[in-house]
């Protein structure tokens, strides 16, 4: 409650402090002051990179749109806006009154047929100037050579406080690439809201994906407000403007070098001590975010029946955005955001044209999972799309700050080529960037990712089509023999004897037995205690090259900090749960594992369920 209680108070001295601001200098003009009718103009680049004016026009104003913030409601009377109307790439294009500055073209009505949008009001926008900006918020940033940003140098949370809502990493779980852009993006209210004027969206400019990748970033961007089009590479580095100004186009540089995402949008005002504020509206309500930077150009301005939006490209490299609010962006020019270098090889697609991709990715922990796993599968599909058997050996190299780098070897099948979810799925380096980003002990983060990879397009593995035993029952403590049925192209089906041991405390029960490939195989282990355990629980797994044969218990177990107490009765279970409350318990069921060697890959499975005698026939018979 004081958390809270501490948090309203800020927004709303924040508020006051931003619309006193803007009630007392001349260069802004404050809600009070605007009248339906007034005549105004905005400032914007429509192509290459000097803004140009346009004309507005006020409708009225909509008190309390937002919490604590009203919206200017405009018509952009514009040969080219008539027809493009709300324009994705606008936002944050300063618009003025008697040459005094009102606030952001910010928002639209989605489907809207005339040229009205919504403006943020500077006020608001000031604001967000006040927030404190600390550089360990945004591990590996660092203040520009001969600058000395404005940045506290106070201790920060974990990285994986500062998302509120979001899940704690558990050990040991598979984790999806996507699975935190995922619940970013169910904290935003986004298409889902009520109808009603909408933030406009931010056009993420995509270069060198195919058009799968492309889709696949698209459909996992756009509920985060991002809409993603297919316009080239980034021109970071070639030169343009040096310094951010009010109406000049600003880009937010996801991924540059061989693949290249860029957000464009447009700055409002460039503040005193050459911050700037942009959009007029959230990019992801991310808050306290360290996302790279540029000044940008624009190519042209599509107009479209569905939503119209600029096409440019990043221009220079400029600073880095540290707060990503309700009402603007705000981006210095003094801190220079961190590039995890991604370096991805193929070997044994003959006739590749590109065999080896380097791109530097934003350091975040909710995009650097994604956009990895984009460049990663966006690589294999231009090398080696082939939908066919591969078995695939992947060797990765996963840095981690204050860590090292972590080193990865694992082999793979996939039926399905090796850009197929299937095949990636299987790589546990997405389990590390996880770890890294979102680990509840230190502030940690990648540095640096590399991949090589080596196809073999053959289905020269063995795959487990059977299982079965030689008797329905069985007694508890005995030994008994699953045979197991392999099948191998071109040599036919085999069986393989593997014996297992049948536990005493399942006496009475029934058990499952199941036979997979290593890789596939979840260990349980302790509860971390540590970023180091929690690496080593994400790098430890049986490799694919083995089959293993789990049985899984009739009673369950214990996971505490730093053991695992294993085949616990129901009775005792309970009680343990009872009396354990300076640990942090976790119940699981448990399994033994029987790991079998192979020569070569393992894929499929089966499952077998075993009835265990309440007493072993030696003792029924008095033996």
């Amino acid at each position: 409650m004081k958390r809270l209680l501490s948090g309203l108070c800020f927004v709303l001295s924040a508020s006051l402090v931003g619309a006193a601001i803007a009630q007392s200098s001349p260069g802004f003009i404050g809600v009070d002051e605007i009248r339906p009718g007034m005549k105004g103009y905005g400032l914007t680049v429509l192509k290459g990179t000097e803004p140009e004016r346009f004309d507005v026009e006020v409708i009225d104003v909509l008190r309390n749109f937002r919490p604590s913030q009203d919206l200017i409601l405009v018509r952009t009377p514009h040969p080219l806006l008539d027809r493009a109307r709300g324009v994705a790439g606008m936002s944050g294009s300063p618009v003025y009154f008697d040459g005094r500055l009102a606030g952001a073209y910010a928002y639209g009505w989605p489907y809207g047929t005339d040229p009205v949008v919504g403006v943020t009001p500077i006020a608001n926008m000031l604001a967000e100037l006040k927030r404190p900006v600390r550089l360990e918020m945004f591990p590996g940033a660092k203040p520009l050579p001969g600058k000395n940003p404005r940045a506290s140098r106070t201790r920060a949370r974990p990285s994986n406080q500062r998302f509120a809502g979001l899940p704690p990493f558990a050990g040991g779980q598979e984790v999806d690439a996507f699975s935190v852009v995922r619940a970013v993006a169910k904290r935003r209210v986004g298409s889902d809201g009520p109808v009603g004027m909408k933030a406009a969206t931010t056009p993420v400019m995509l270069g060198g994906l195919t058009d799968s990748v492309a889709k696949m970033v698209a459909d996992e961007l756009r509920p985060l407000g991002f809409e993603a089009t297919q316009a080239g590479s980034s021109g970071s580095g070639r030169g343009g403007p040096t310094d951010f100004e009010n109406g000049g186009a600003i880009a937010v540089e996801l991924a540059q070098g061989d693949v290249s995402m860029v957000g464009v949008g447009t700055v409002t005002y460039v503040a005193s001590g050459d911050r700037a504020l942009a959009f007029g509206h959230p990019m992801m309500d991310a808050g306290a975010v360290g996302l790279p930077t540029a000044t940008a150009r624009v190519l042209h301005v599509l107009v479209s029946e569905f939503r119209s939006f600029k096409i440019a490209e990043a221009a220079r490299p400029l600073g880095t955005l540290v707060q990503d609010r309700q009402a603007a962006i705000v981006v210095d020019p003094e801190i220079q955001a961190a590039r995890i270098p991604v370096r991805i090889r193929v070997r044994g697609a003959e006739g590749a044209r590109k065999t080896e991709w380097n791109v530097g990715v934003a350091s975040h922990r909710a995009l650097t999972p994604a956009i990895a796993f984009a460049v990663i599968a966006n690589a294999l599909k231009s090398t080696a799309g082939d939908v066919d058997d591969v078995i695939f050996r992947a060797r990765s190299k996963v840095g981690i700050e204050g860590h090292g780098v972590v080193e990865l070897d694992e082999q793979g099948f996939s039926p399905m080529g090796a850009a197929s979810p299937l095949a990636l799925s299987q790589l546990r380096m997405f389990s590390l960037m996880e770890v890294a980003f979102a680990n509840p002990f230190v502030v940690s983060r990648i540095t640096s990712v590399e991949l090589d990879l080596d196809l073999e397009f053959s289905r020269d593995v063995f795959q487990i089509s059977d299982a079965s035993i030689a008797f329905d029952e069985v007694d508890p403590g005995q030994e008994v023999t699953i045979y197991v049925r392999l099948r191998q192209v071109g040599t036919g089906e085999t069986t393989r004897a593997v014996k297992i041991r049948i536990p005493e405390a399942a006496a009475g029960q029934t058990v499952n037995v199941s036979i997979s490939a290593g890789n596939r195989v979840q260990i349980e282990r302790p509860r971390p205690g540590s970023l180091d355990d929690l690496i080593e629980q994400a790098t430890e797994r049986y490799p694919a090259t083995s089959m293993v044969v789990s049985l899984r218990m009739p009673s369950r177990g214990l996971r505490f900090e730093g053991h695992v107490v294993d085949s616990l009765p129901a009775s005792a279970l309970n009680s343990l749960q009872l009396v354990s409350t300076t640990e942090n318990s976790r119940p699981f069921v448990t399994r033994s594992h029987t790991e079998v060697k192979m020569p070569q890959v393992v894929t499929g499975g089966a499952n077998l369920r075993l009835r265990v005698r309440e007493i072993a026939r030696d003792q029924f018979l008095g033996k």
